[in-house]
C-alpha cells in the first residue's frame, strides 16, 4: 500500500501522544467565569511571549481576526487589506458581513504593500482639511505574517515599523493576521515580541505547524482584549471546560516552536527538488514552509497532473491555474520529502 504523503496544509498535523496525555491530564474549570486554570495559563504565557498586556483564547484564526477587528474598528469604516490575504478571500466575507467594513484590497508582491501605493491611497490630511462626507473613513490596515497567498513570505521588523508609522500618521488601527506568525519569527531569527511590538493587535494559530488540534490566540492591550472577549461571546465563541484544548496549545508554544526550522529546511529541499524535476519554482522566495510550484505546459493540464500526484500518494490542494501549493509540517519528515520527490520524478518522466 502506498504511503499517503499529505502536503495540502500544515493544519493536517495530529496531536502527538505526549500532547494527548497533556490534554487528558489538564486541570479545567468554567471559562465563562474565567475559572479554567489551563486557559488562563495559556493566555498569560502567550501574552508574555508576544510582549503584549493580555491575550484571549479563541476557537479559530478566523474568529480571532473577526473579534480583533470588531473590537477596535467602528461599523461603516474602511480597511486596507492585501488582495491575496486570507482575511480578504478566505474568511467568508466577515469584514463586510459582520464587521461592516469597506475593504480596499491592494497588491502585495512578496507579501508587502508598496509604500508609494499606500501613500497614494491614503495621503496624510492637512490639519485644516475636512474629511469627505462621501467616503467611508479609513480606520484599519491589516497585514498577514507569514503571507500564505504569497508563498509564506515574512514581514521583517523594519518593514512593520514603516507600516506602524503609516498607521500612526493617519490614526489607523494596525492588525496582524499571524496565523503562521512563529514561522516568521523562526525564519527571521527574531523574538516573537519584536515582531509583535509594532502592531496594535495580533492573532496566531495553534493548529497549524505548532501541532495543536485547534484554537488560536488574540493578543494586544488589556482593554482591547476585554472588548474582544465581548465579541467572542457574541459570535458564539464562549467556552466552558476547554482547558483540555488549551493544554495542547500551551505545550505547542512551550515545546514546538523551534521545530518549525525543520519544516523550513524541508520546504527548501522540496522546492529545489521540484525545480530539478521540471516544475517552475522560485526557490529564492521559499522563506518558510510553503512552496508554490507551477506546472509547465509540457506536463499537460495542471488538473490532470494534480490527479497523477494523488494517484502516486502525494496530496496537494487543487491547482489555482497552473499553481500548486505544497506545505511542509511536523508530520512530514525529511525522508517523506525525499520519497515525495522520487514519486514526482517518476510522474514527470512518464
Amino acid at each position: 500500500m502506498t504511503t499517503r504523503l499529505d502536503f495540502r496544509s500544515d493544519t493536517l498535523t495530529v496531536p502527538s501522544r505526549a500532547m494527548r496525555a497533556r490534554m487528558a491530564d489538564a486541570e479545567v474549570g468554567d471559562d465563562y467565569y474565567r475559572e479554567d486554570p489551563t486557559i488562563r495559563a495559556l493566555e498569560e504565557y502567550a501574552a508574555e511571549l508576544l510582549g503584549k498586556e493580555a491575550a484571549l483564547f479563541v476557537l479559530s484564526g478566523t474568529m480571532g481576526n473577526l473579534v480583533s477587528i470588531r473590537a477596535q474598528v467602528p461599523h461603516g469604516a474602511a480597511t486596507i487589506v492585501s488582495n491575496t490575504s486570507h482575511i480578504h478571500i478566505n474568511e467568508t466575507g466577515h469584514l463586510a458581513a459582520v464587521c461592516g467594513l469597506t475593504s480596499h484590497p491592494m497588491p502585495t508582491p512578496d507579501g508587502r504593500y508598496p509604500l508609494e501605493l499606500l501613500n497614494t491611497l491614503a495621503p496624510v490630511q492637512a490639519s485644516n482639511q475636512r474629511p469627505s462626507v462621501l467616503n467611508p473613513t479609513l480606520k484599519l490596515i491589516c497585514v498577514e505574517n507569514t503571507h500564505n497567498g504569497e508563498g509564506g513570505r515574512c514581514l521583517d521588523v523594519d518593514y512593520l515599523y514603516e507600516l506602524r508609522s503609516f498607521a500612526l500618521a493617519r490614526g489607523l488601527v494596525f492588525h496582524m493576521d499571524g496565523a503562521r506568525f512563529f514561522n516568521a519569527a523562526v525564519a527571521l531569527s527574531r523574538k516573537p515580541s519584536d515582531l509583535a511590538k509594532p502592531v496594535d493587535s495580533i492573532t496566531f494559530c495553534l493548529s497549524k505547524g505548532l501541532g495543536a488540534p485547534g484554537g488560536s490566540i488574540v493578543a494586544g492591550s488589556g482593554p482591547f482584549v476585554e472588548e474582544a472577549r465581548h465579541w467572542r461571546q457574541m459570535v458564539g465563541g464562549g467556552m466552558r471546560q476547554a482547558g483540555v484544548l488549551a493544554a495542547a496549545g500551551l505545550m505547542a508554544l512551550r515545546e514546538n516552536i523551534d521545530d518549525l526550522a525543520i519544516d523550513h529546511a524541508n520546504a527548501k529541499r522540496l522546492a529545489n527538488g521540484l525545480k530539478e524535476v521540471g516544475l517552475d519554482v522560485n526557490t529564492a522566495a521559499v522563506e518558510t514552509n510553503i512552496v508554490m510550484a507551477y506546472v509547465p505546459d509540457e506536463f499537460g493540464d495542471p488538473r490532470a497532473f494534480h490527479s497523477r500526484l494523488a494517484e502516486a500518494g502525494v496530496f496537494v490542494l487543487s491547482p489555482k491555474g497552473k499553481r500548486l501549493r505544497f506545505v511542509t509540517h511536523r508530520d512530514l519528515s525529511t525522508a517523506d520529502v525525499e520519497t515525495a520527490l522520487q514519486r514526482i520524478h517518476k510522474i514527470t518522466r512518464i
